[in-house]
């Protein structure tokens, strides 16, 4: 897989693993667009962004805005990567409903439509391979206490990922799925609930994004957790 010359959606440009996705693929000679909830976070995503756009994972009429504006572009999009995501720290006993669906929404149900949503442009450009990558996490290979909710959103993710892999095979759309361990993003510290444990210092993003995107690159379906 090439990146010169692709178009690829970045869903969460403006977090530090997305922004990193933006800087490196891009120096590959992509052509990027990427997305943020806010206009203030919008500020967040590089400069070499071509295109800036706004979506909110949590918001349905959002995401269905969003696919009918790039299917009225009618153009194609040769790769999907997903580094959108938040964490939640708690018991399962403690941690409320709310809590738990807002962290399936934005880790699974929410990228899970728009990525479905957008299979056409995947798929329009007949003479290249299209792809479709995802970072899910070390907690889809095992689960740690007082996150069980974001363990489950992530688990969510994974097995979409691997259903859609063998749905979308023959359309020739790769899906890869990425695993890193702890990263230093500042995640942690912006949790959706809870306080998070101390963790111990965490790999850079420069690094993850790196081994993400050789997998792509080699056509990996899963880079797990020891790959990184």
């Amino acid at each position: 897989m090439e990146f010169a010359g692709k178009t690829v959606l970045v869903i969460g440009a403006s977090g530090a693993l997305g922004a990193e996705v933006v800087r490196q693929i891009s120096a590959l000679g992509a052509i990027t667009l990427g997305t943020a909830r806010t206009e203030l976070s919008a500020t967040k995503i590089p400069d070499e962004c071509q295109t800036i756009m706004l979506l909110d994972l949590e918001n349905a009429s959002s995401i269905s805005t969003f696919v009918n504006y790039l299917i009225q572009e009618n153009k194609p999009i040769h790769g999907i990567i997903n580094a959108a995501g938040l964490v939640g720290f708690g018991k399962a006993s403690e941690t409320s409903l709310q809590d738990s669906n807002r962290l399936m929404q934005i880790n699974h149900l929410g990228p899970a439509a728009l990525i479905a949503s957008l299979h056409s442009l995947l798929t329009m450009d007949s003479e290249s391979n299209s792809f479709v990558a995802c970072i899910t996490g070390v907690v889809v290979e095992r689960t740690f206490q007082g996150m069980s909710a974001y363990c489950a959103s992530k688990s969510a993710h994974s097995a979409f990922l691997s259903t859609i892999g063998q749905e979308w095979r023959r359309d020739k759309i790769q899906i890869t799925e990425a695993r890193p361990g702890h990263t230093e993003t500042g995640l942690a510290s912006r949790a959706l609930f809870g306080t998070a444990p101390a963790f111990p210092e965490g790999m850079t993003a420069k690094h993850v994004i790196e081994v993400l995107l050789q997998g792509v690159s080699a056509g990996q379906p899963v880079i797990s957790s020891t790959e990184f």
